[in-house]
């Protein structure tokens, strides 16, 4: 397809070539005929002129006609016939030519309008002072030929001059800015871009032009002085010999110096490539080494001042961070231990008898909110510690299966007054994990209670474990009631729910804490959602069957291998 396109391109730009010779020659043709009529009106005398030519143009020998007995016809007839017969050819065949030209101009009108764009674009990079000399120099020289005798410069001054005057038309038409396109314009508009490059620009720039005109001097140096040389001290031409020995000797040196220039550039340049390297990498500390002479100093101040401000940004952006944490946990202690002291005289008044029943319930209800803000403020505390990396872990080999069974049987009343239907693929084998048994039996139970919450009734729960690859794989995938409008990572933040009504209680911590336990835990947690299909999997890295069992914090063990950054695989839920 792009070839046929191109020979199309090719095509076009051929056929508007054509037809723009061919409107060319008609335009010659007409100023010829023009001319010669109006020669013709200023002197009558200029037809018998015309009328030699003609036969000179059409030849005193021109072919035999067909049946013609020459010894039959006297010699005068016979050259008179043969002259109109020439001349008869020569008139249809100039005639055919205009014609055919003509027919070519009309039929390729469009290529020839785009091929005289392109000759306008070409004329409008000149400059209008070459435009002027050029025209000068064409007048300047008609007056001379106009001066000189002889009916073809006439001729030829008359074509030249409306050629000239097409092409002048086709370029002010064209060309609104003819005027303004001059060498003043040029030079200001190239200065205004120097004035705007960077330092670096400029001194490459200056370097660029410095070297070009020290080649071109030292070689027109060389070759004048050796021409200069040679012709007045023939006798000695080892002089000329050194003369061009030296220019070429100047030459190979201002080449070297801007080859070892460019050089010293590129060494700085890759410098400040590492330097951008280690900063993307996380190294706010990296400094550069460039000397202040050299070319690129000013962008690796820059680059500096840079790199300082990111630091200043992150410092600020941590403390920031670190004070709102601390607050959170502050304000969550000393909410606590008011809330510890109401629990416990709801449970007081709970135990009361004699309480009307009215009062009973609204006691009730007093101890069931209680416990949801002891469940957040709790909730908000693990948040706070798992974020500072206050959190204190007890790891051990946990056998992973054998942990999600257990959350199940914990859980049975919430998962069984949640109205959905629970599918659980749980291996007999034993699959060894790294973790703290506690931190990651919150995982598991959060992942139910967000299933609990914002799953829509009646649809299935799968939740599958697997052991692939050396990572132990646990999968939890339902379907939302409620439309998912972020991605993972939006519901992973803290206090973010996926109902953003917030008609179904949570605290929008469930997921964050999954998260932050599975990663304190050397895990890797992942969100992803496909529709209204929520897929959640938790990954831990295999322990070997050689290690033993229920070992609580071995002085010898070996840190766990991370776990690497690998997207769960999960199979295709078909509901």
């Amino acid at each position: 397809m792009g070839t046929s396109l191109k020979n199309t391109r090719r095509a076009n730009t051929f056929a508007g070539l054509l037809s723009w010779g061919c409107l060319l020659l008609v335009f010659c043709a007409v100023a010829s005929a023009v001319i010669f009529f109006l020669m013709v009106l200023s002197r009558p005398e200029m037809l018998d002129y015309a009328t030699g030519h003609l036969q000179e143009f059409a030849g005193s020998q021109p072919p035999a006609l067909p049946g013609m007995d020459r010894e039959a016809v006297s010699s005068e007839a016979v050259h008179h016939e043969e002259l109109v017969y020439a001349y008869t050819v020569k008139i249809i065949s100039a005639l055919a030519i205009l014609l055919a030209a003509t027919i070519m101009i009309f039929a390729f009108r469009r290529d020839r309008h785009a091929f005289e764009d392109l000759v306008a674009k070409a004329l409008g990079r000149i400059w209008v002072e070459a435009k002027l000399a050029i025209l000068f120099c064409v007048a300047t020289s008609a007056f001379r030929l106009i001066s000189w005798s002889g009916t073809e410069r006439l001729f030829f001054i008359g074509i030249m001059s409306v050629l000239l005057i097409y092409l002048l038309c086709l370029d002010i038409g064209h060309n609104r800015r003819f005027f303004s396109h001059n060498i003043i314009h040029s030079i200001l508009v190239r200065l205004n871009d120097y004035k705007t490059m960077t330092t670096f620009q400029q001194r490459a720039l200056r370097r660029a032009y410095t070297t070009i005109a020290m080649v071109v001097f030292l070689a027109l140096f060389g070759l004048v002085g050796f021409l200069i040389v040679s012709e007045l001290l023939r006798q000695f031409p080892s002089v000329a010999l050194f003369v061009v020995s030296l220019a070429v000797t100047g030459i190979v040196g201002t080449i070297w110096w801007y080859i070892l220039s460019l050089k010293r550039d590129l060494r700085d340049w890759n410098v400040l490539m590492d330097q951008i390297t280690e900063m993307y990498g996380g190294d706010l500390n990296a400094t550069n080494h460039v000397p202040p002479t050299s070319n690129l100093y000013d962008c690796a101040m820059q680059l500096n001042m840079i790199r300082t401000g990111v630091r200043k940004a992150v410092e600020e952006g941590t403390k920031a961070d670190r004070t709102k944490i601390e607050l959170i946990t502050n304000v969550s202690h000393d909410i606590k231990t008011p809330l510890t002291s109401i629990i416990s005289y709801v449970e007081l008044l709970k135990k009361e008898s004699g309480l009307p029943p009215q009062a009973a319930d609204y006691v009730n209800t007093i101890s069931q909110k209680a416990q949801r803000l002891s469940s957040i403020v709790q909730d908000v505390f693990d948040v706070s510690k798992a974020a500072t990396g206050n959190i204190s872990l007890n790891m051990e080999n946990l056998d992973v299966g054998r942990l999600l069974r257990q959350t199940f049987a914990e859980m049975e009343e919430t998962i069984q007054h949640s109205k959905l239907q629970w599918r659980m693929d749980i291996p007999d084998a034993q699959m060894l994990i790294h973790a703290d048994g506690q931190r990651l039996y919150r995982v598991f139970q959060n992942l139910i209670r967000n299933c609990t919450q914002y799953s829509l009734e009646g649809s299935r729960v799968y939740v599958t474990v697997t052991a692939q690859n050396g990572l132990a794989q646990v999968s939890v995938r339902n379907i939302s009631k409620n439309e998912i409008h972020m991605d993972g990572e939006e519901l992973t933040a803290r206090f973010v729910r996926g109902d953003q009504n917030r008609t179904t209680e949570g605290s929008g911590l469930g997921l964050s804490i999954a998260k932050s336990f599975t990663e304190a835990c050397g895990g890797r947690f992942f969100v992803r959602t496909d529709g209204d299909l929520f897929i959640v999997t938790v990954q831990f890295q295999l322990v070997e069957v050689s290690i033993p069992e229920a070992t609580v914090n071995p002085p010898s063990a070996k840190e766990p291998e991370p776990v690497p950054h690998t997207e769960p695989q999960v199979p295709k839920l078909e509901l």
